[in-house]
């Protein structure tokens, strides 16, 4: 069937092409063309638009995540500083107190291996604290000098007890040890 109607057009091919549709029809092509010409210009200026609002807004997001993120480390650094120096100052007076019992008592100093590992621990933190600031590394950094005054205090301690022991047995009275 396929055939034959191949075969009738083809012999008949003259007869198809001696009408032309009228000018209406083609007025009505063009037009229908040149409405889809301008259709595809719109979605095309839409697509560039949403791209361009789309990379506006990714870095304008970047942008104040990064000024963001300089004001809370600089919220933090200036809130850790005060808080560093107290602790430091602490650190500190109890060292010069360690340091004057040496006068009446032989100490020993092996508490202060614990203290440099702490520092080196600190050092860490400390970096950490400079790239990635946050709460988490602020507390590791003062937990860290709460345990250096807690070492420093048992210290301390101990060589109040050993003192107030060697002015006992300075007066003559025996000590149980």
């Amino acid at each position: 069937m396929k055939d034959e109607l191949e075969k009738f057009i083809t012999v008949n091919r003259q007869k198809f092409d001696t009408e032309e549709p009228s000018e209406g029809v083609w007025n009505g092509i063009i037009r229908q063309v040149s409405r889809k010409k301008n259709f595809q210009w719109l979605w095309k200026a839409a697509a560039i638009t949403f791209f361009l609002i789309s990379v506006f807004l990714l870095f304008k997001n970047d942008w104040d995540k990064k000024t963001n993120l300089l004001a809370q480390k600089e919220k933090i650094s200036s809130d850790f500083n005060d808080i560093e120096s107290f602790y430091f100052e602490m650190i500190s007076q109890k060292k010069n107190l360690i340091d004057s019992f040496e006068e009446n008592i032989e100490i020993d100093y092996g508490y202060e291996q614990d203290l440099q590992n702490l520092d080196a621990m600190y050092e860490v933190l400390k970096d950490e604290l400079q790239t990635n600031p946050s709460k988490k590394v602020v507390d590791a950094l003062l937990l860290n000098l709460v345990v250096r005054i807690d070492i420093l205090n048992k210290k301390l301690a101990e060589l109040e007890e050993d003192d107030e022991g060697a002015i006992e047995n300075n007066d003559g009275v025996e000590v149980e040890i």
